[in-house]
């Protein structure tokens, strides 16, 4: 901080610019109270007047980052929006329901070998509820919105999971199973009433993920 005296007894403060490291946002604070004094004016809006047109530039900036982060996280809408791939869709399906073996509190592992066996990906460890961000760095899926939509109308290959608790599922793993475009949803056994509550992710041409 530095202090301009121009002959008299008042002095004015320059601010530094704010540097918040967390968010790497600078804020210019403008000096104030300098309107009774005459003779320093014009220093002071050049002052003023160069850093505003500067601030508005650094959160235009700062706004479109943060546009472009929430843009690129963004979930579809619909089904249509993510493009969704039918014929992955039926392979992942049909993988899914032809290993299923009843419930032996092994979904993840069976949801997780029928994604590879499709070859929609590689397997990764991680409980049932870890499967959401399995599928998010996933290319061959995308997540879709859930609001007003009926899981059970779900075509086949679409994969729920539901976090810890959700749904009367597990509060420590949570559940996830594939979709098979009839009103059942597959893992380690069928399940014949799918809950609302989980995420959905579908398999998607390449082409349609950004």
């Amino acid at each position: 901080m530095s202090l301009v005296n121009f002959n008299t007894n008042i002095q004015y403060d320059f601010q530094l610019p704010k540097i918040n490291i967390s968010t790497k946002k600078i804020k210019f604070t403008p000096i104030k109270n300098y309107s009774t004094y005459t003779s320093g004016n014009n220093l002071f809006s050049l002052y003023n007047n160069n850093f505003a047109n500067l601030q508005k530039v650094l959160d235009s900036n700062n706004n479109n980052t943060t546009t472009n982060s929430l843009s690129s996280n963004k979930v579809s809408a619909t089904l249509e929006d993510a493009g969704y791939d039918k014929t992955k869709g039926d392979k992942l399906a049909n993988t899914a329901a032809k290993n299923t073996v009843g419930f032996t509190h092994q979904c993840a592992t069976y949801v997780k070998n029928a994604i590879q066996n499709s070859g929609l990906g590689a397997y990764e460890y991680g409980d049932a509820y870890e499967c959401a961000n399995i599928l998010k760095r996933n290319k061959n899926f995308k997540e879709i919105s859930t609001k007003g939509l009926d899981l059970s109308t779900l075509p086949a290959g679409c994969v729920l999971v539901y976090d810890k608790g959700v749904a009367g599922y597990s509060s420590k793993y949570g559940h996830t199973e594939i979709t098979l475009g009839n009103g059942q949803a597959a893992s380690d056994g069928v399940t014949n009433n799918i809950r609302q509550g989980a995420r959905v992710f579908v398999p998607v041409s390449q082409s349609y993920v950004a």
